[in-house]
């Protein structure tokens, strides 16, 4: 963990090795996890000779090491935090825990490297619209709103409709939550004739706010500029976009990542109590070391992360991810909602983008503008259905895009 900002890619090299160098040494001795998997590193050869560590090999050890699995450095009594997954791929939930001192790491990357780039100050007045339940969500972006020194209001255990009345009656400034359930908060606001003031906005759990149509399709109904905020549970929070606006810069002083095969590969720097070393994280990505106008000395993930590995459906040869449609899809503003289904038709991939669309919209003549769309962009026939209003799901943590549908 480094108290200052690294002005070089050298000095950010060289602050990470020590860091990771004094992590390992208690990780190696404690942690039954990673004992055997760890070796001395001396250099970044030595490091990259680590095994990577993925998600099924934590669940697994959760599951034979019921409830929290071996991932632990310290005695159970050091830990003060228990968050977990948010089980929207199917599969149980991982669980995880942090020390005082890993989750005082969480606020401060809040405060310091995601609230203060995207221009939020002390004097903003901050809406969680989020559940506040076990799953990590925005937990810690509320802690980090109170570093900062903002008004921090939780939007837990409301409807729809109140969070949009308590967002007016306290005049917030700044909304944290889903790029997806900010549009349902908007699509609510208007229909109860309630105009929201908000400077910034700041979302988690989908790519949407780096779509340049979603993001401006946020911050046409909602007022403030939109930021892309990067992060897992399993790794804390990765990076935030800019004001360039065309990608996201990776906290290069708190984690080591490595580009694998297009996968984001990352290692926690300042987790010590359940770290994750050489994390297959499961995103794809294209990253760039250009010189940014903002001043981060930090990598860019160019356009945001562009979509999930295991995300990507291939029609008729073409790669396509849902990232892509959306971008497509959000053009269109009198499009409510939308879900890609796919199926196997006689060996080959096919797709059907079904839209959900606001009353007066004509829905022959958005599905043929779109699937258009759709073809001369990505270069594929993707079919395009709209069903009645309120079909589809309206998630208030990430949306399920990609569905697959058994013919």
């Amino acid at each position: 963990m480094m108290t200052s900002p690294p002005r070089s890619v050298d000095e950010i090299r060289q602050l990470q090795l020590r860091a990771l160098q004094s992590g390992l040494n208690t990780v190696r001795r404690t942690n039954a996890f990673y004992r055997d998997r760890l070796h001395d590193v001396t250099s970044w050869d030595d490091f990259e000779r680590l095994p990577f560590t993925t998600k099924a090999e934590l669940m697994i050890d959760q599951r034979d090491h019921p409830p929290y699995g071996t991932n632990l450095t310290f005695p159970l009594e050091h830990y003060v935090r228990l968050h977990q997954t948010s089980g929207t791929s199917g599969s149980q939930p991982l669980r995880w825990l942090d020390t005082a001192e890993s989750w005082a790491w969480w606020e401060r990357i809040w405060a310091d490297l995601i609230y203060t780039p995207a221009g939020v100050t002390p004097d903003d007045r901050i809406f969680f619209a989020f559940s506040f339940g076990p799953f990590i969500g925005f937990w810690s972006a509320f802690g980090g709103s109170q570093r900062l020194g903002a008004m921090a209001i939780s939007g837990g255990a409301m409807t729809t409709i109140q969070r949009v009345q308590v967002m007016r009656d306290l005049q917030a400034t700044v909304l944290c939550c889903t790029p997806t359930y900010a549009l349902r908060l908007a699509e609510v606001a208007a229909s109860e004739g309630i105009a929201l003031r908000l400077r910034r906005t700041i979302h988690a759990g989908e790519p949407g706010a780096s779509i340049p149509a979603t993001r401006d399709a946020i911050e046409s109904a909602l007022g403030g500029q939109a930021f892309d905020h990067t992060g897992m549970t399993e790794l804390g929070p990765t990076g935030v976009s800019c004001s360039q606006r065309d990608g996201v810069h990776l906290f290069e002083s708190e984690f080591i990542f490595e580009i694998i095969d297009g996968e984001l590969v990352a290692t926690n720097l300042g987790r010590w109590g359940s770290p994750v070393i050489r994390y297959r994280t499961g995103d794809r990505v294209e990253v760039t070391r250009d010189p940014c106008s903002c001043g981060s000395p930090f990598m860019k993930i160019v356009g945001g992360i562009r979509g999930r590995v295991d995300d990507m459906v291939t029609i008729r040869g073409v790669n396509v991810y849902p990232s892509q449609v959306e971008d497509i899809v959000r053009r269109h503003p009198t499009v409510v909602e939308f879900v890609i289904e796919c199926r196997t038709d006689r060996q080959m991939d096919e797709a059907t983008v079904v839209l959900e669309l606001t009353d007066g919209a004509v829905p022959d003549e958005v599905s043929r503008a779109i699937a258009e769309q759709l073809r001369t962009t990505l270069g594929v026939r993707i079919e395009c259905r709209t069903v009645p209003r309120g079909t589809l799901p309206r998630p208030e943590l990430k949306a399920k895009r990609l569905i697959r549908v058994v013919t």
